[in-house]
């Protein structure tokens, strides 16, 4: 029986991560070994609550106001450790987190195969270096990028994208939510903004952004579900404070924000795995970038770049919240673009293949 490491420190890593442990779970010729390394400890053990997942090994890695540097050299030194009382046949990791970073690192130095779920997204703004043995990657631009960047074609596979999965697995859940109380009639507007290039000034734009774009429409109601990073909560209480439509709540558990997301008429967000979601359940989403290394929602008419300018976002949105809108039309259909809800199968097939 062959044995898979599968780390994750994030919520996104929880998220895209916990239906392949579940499918792996599921095959009689793999064994699995979760390493939680508990970079955002909160976030990602709700997440795994929801998917009935336990970590079999758990890091502990942060402390309070540690660098992004020390928080990567601790994971390396840990994951280290695991592999070395583990000796697993592969390591799978998902993203570009300093989990994903550092416990890809942390393999390749002891010679154990890595797999990287959600291969090839590219910005082209930034050079990085790859340390993976198989790439999984979501979509065929994904997977083309990779090839193109000299990566061999045989260790590239098109999987679809296991957050697809894991959004299908989350809207089946029964057990209740909070309900939000919103007014009949209102539309909900589901903000979220946390990327550390936009801290500072364009930060602060893409809050003043919201709050004009909520105070010019009286049946709008915006849902911000604040990062835990003290420069976002810090900027988002000095410019929204007082405005009584935009309601300010701790990141709500997955089930609920899936639900929230579900029930939303609009949203913007800097974020990347929402492009994702909204673009399979066909909310129109504004991405308050330049530029998004998820191109295929842009083609699939759901996202639309608007940067992160205040001006910008105010038009861009304003346009899509006129009345019988033809833009908000257009862009209101959901599509598979990312996936078809059988990523993990595909990966876990593949898994079973490569490590005979």
């Amino acid at each position: 029986m062959k044995r898979v490491m599968i780390v994750m420190g994030t919520r996104p890593e929880a998220l895209k991560l916990c239906p392949v442990v579940l499918e792996m779970k599921r095959r009689e010729n793999l064994a699995v070994a979760v390493c939680s390394t508990g970079q955002h400890r909160d976030m990602l053990e709700s997440t795994m609550r929801v998917f009935s997942v336990r970590p079999d090994s758990d890091l502990d890695v942060m402390r309070t106001g540690q660098s992004t540097a020390g928080v990567t050299a601790r994971i390396l030194d840990r994951v280290d450790e695991v592999l070395e009382a583990d000796r697993p046949d592969l390591v799978l990791v998902q993203g570009d987190s300093a989990t994903a970073f550092a416990s890809a690192l942390a393999a390749f130095h002891r010679g154990v195969p890595v797999g990287h779920v959600e291969a090839g997204l590219r910005t082209y703004q930034l050079r990085s270096p790859f340390l993976a043995d198989f790439h999984f990657a979501p979509t065929l631009t994904a997977k083309t990028n990779l090839i193109r960047e000299g990566k061999p074609e045989k260790s590239v596979f098109l999987t679809g994208s296991t957050v697809v999965d894991a959004l299908r697995f989350t809207l089946r859940q029964t057990k209740a939510t909070p309900g939000w109380g919103f007014p009949a009639g209102a539309r909900i507007l589901l903000f979220t903004a946390h990327r550390k290039e936009s801290f500072g000034e364009p930060l602060r734009g893409m809050f003043r952004a919201l709050r004009r774009i909520v105070e010019a429409h009286p049946d709008v109601v915006a849902v911000c579900p604040l990062h835990h990073h003290p420069e976002v909560r810090r900027t988002a209480a000095e410019v929204l404070e007082g405005c009584e439509r935009i309601r300010v709540v701790e990141p709500p558990e997955i089930v609920s924000f899936h639900r929230l997301l579900a029930g939303s008429y609009l949203v913007l967000t800097d974020s990347g795995g929402i492009q994702e979601e909204t673009t399979a359940l066909g909310i129109p989403t504004l991405v308050m970038r330049y530029s998004t290394e998820r191109s295929e929602g842009i083609r699939a008419g759901c996202l639309r770049l608007c940067g992160s300018g205040e001006h910008g976002i105010v038009q861009a949105t304003g346009r899509l919240l006129e009345p019988d809108s033809a833009e908000y039309a257009a862009m209101r259909r959901p599509s598979r673009v990312f996936g078809d809800g059988r990523a993990s199968v595909r990966i876990v097939n593949l898994l079973e293949h490569l490590l005979k």
